[in-house]
């Protein structure tokens, strides 16, 4: 089984507005497997710019922090460290 790094940022911040993975997906208009991948990093470098931008908005991140927070989570899959 190949070991994905989870987008913490998001499991945090949907848990901060208590939310399921299901509301997220819901308000995202995407079916919960597809946010689950996003959130577990199975979808990885191939996240597309509307995607972020709906988690900007339904996360309540703002949007040029979610970016900053994806340039780390690249940086940290390109890379393989976390400090």
């Amino acid at each position: 089984m190949k070991y994905y790094q989870n987008r913490m940022y998001l499991v945090n911040a949907r848990q901060k507005l208590g939310y399921s993975q299901y509301r997220v997906a819901s308000e995202m208009g995407v079916c919960h497997q597809h946010y689950n991948r996003i959130e577990n990093g199975v979808i990885g470098k191939d996240i597309q710019f509307r995607t972020i931008y709906a988690l900007s908005v339904v996360l309540e991140i703002p949007f040029n922090v979610i970016c900053e927070k994806e340039v780390e989570y690249q940086r940290i899959l390109v890379n393989g460290d976390d400090d």
